[in-house]
């Protein structure tokens, strides 16, 4: 896209006033650095893209109506000049259409017949897996594993000495607690409030609250699993829903989101992400430090914080990854590929 369809696309999503300047573009929130070559440079992101500096700061002056550099030798007007340093954006509605077009076919399978979803399972199968743990500063594991079984064995939390068969005892404890429980959240009201205290603490987050009754209500809007409930949303309660609810949550926190997303990226061309964003479109960043997060990416994503639509889009993209990983044998699990897709977002 060129600087005048990303920053109508912003528009069209209500990140942009019609009115702008240039310095509207380039506040520290849309500061990244990627590759050119071997070098890394600074750009800003706007939309789908990235862009320099320079070509922001001089992209409205050269293609304004009657003024511009650009309009002067023949091109379409882009903006009109309304103070100075401040544009109205020109042929909005166009750029719509442009747009509508661009995002009109989500990605289905790429020449070799594989879906996307398929694609994220060969990458967990097939890229080697090496993080910087950065609070031990060592490389883990010491050599790059590659294959799910050994992404797998190379988890862990909260430290290298707990690994993933010691976390599994951890969850099925709480996933017996929480199956017990459900025979009558209302009854067991305090209990439930209890468990929620013990994996917060697991997960080394906050209780969100004390209030049992507010806790049973979130796992019956959960239990809906549908749009249109009010379930609450934060890296606390997505680790409830996927306890109590095992085979249709994943745990949607900022490693999990930093993973899906980085492995679009990696996987998808320019085109094919317009349509997984169709697919997925509430899908997006989860802020989140330590690691390499926060991590800087190649395309515009929203911010899927406390995004309940998010969290069901995240459920029904892993379920789909973790069908394409298992074919027909079936022998790993949605807190199995969680685990790993942990790990991955480092």
């Amino acid at each position: 896209m060129t600087l005048h369809d990303s920053i109508v696309l912003e528009i069209v999503n209500g990140r942009l006033a019609m009115e702008l300047r240039a310095t509207d573009l380039l506040g520290d929130e849309r500061r990244v650095e990627v590759l050119d070559g071997e070098e890394k440079v600074e750009r800003f992101r706007v939309g789908f893209e990235f862009f320099s500096e320079s070509h922001i700061t001089t992209e409205m002056a050269n293609r304004a109506e009657d003024s511009g550099y650009w309009v002067k030798r023949g091109e379409t007007p882009r903006y009109r000049k309304v103070a100075r340093g401040l544009y109205r954006v020109l042929a909005l509605e166009e750029g719509e259409e442009l747009l509508t077009q661009e995002a009109s076919t989500p990605v289905q399978s790429d020449v070799a017949g594989r879906t996307a979803e398929a694609r994220f399972a060969d990458y967990l199968a097939q890229v080697p897996f090496q993080i910087f743990d950065r609070r031990r500063r060592a490389l883990y594991p010491a050599q790059p594993v590659e294959g799910f079984a050994a992404r797998l064995g190379s988890y862990f939390w909260p430290s290298p000495s707990v690994d993933y068969l010691a976390t599994t005892k951890t969850l099925n404890a709480f996933i017996g607690r929480a199956r017990a429980l459900s025979v009558d959240l209302a009854g067991n009201a305090a209990a439930v409030l209890a468990l929620f205290q013990d994996i917060c603490d697991w997960g080394g987050v906050k209780l969100p609250t004390r209030d049992a009754a507010v806790v049973v209500h979130n796992l019956g809007e959960a239990h809906k699993h549908t749009p249109s409930s009010s379930a609450a949303m934060n890296s606390a309660w997505t680790k409830l829903y996927a306890i109590f609810y095992p085979d249709d949550f994943v745990i949607f926190d900022s490693r999990v989101a930093t993973a899906l997303v980085s492995i679009a990226e990696a996987v998808l061309d320019d085109a094919e992400l317009t349509g997984f964003k169709q697919q997925y479109p509430a899908l997006g960043t989860v802020a989140g430090r330590g690691g390499s997060r926060p991590r800087a990416t190649r395309s515009y994503w929203k911010n899927a914080y406390t995004s309940w639509q998010a969290q069901l889009d995240a459920n029904l993209l892993s379920k789909r990854i973790l069908s394409a990983l298992n074919g027909e044998d079936g022998k790993y699990t949605l807190r199995e590929l969680e685990a790993v897709l942990f790990m991955e977002g480092y």
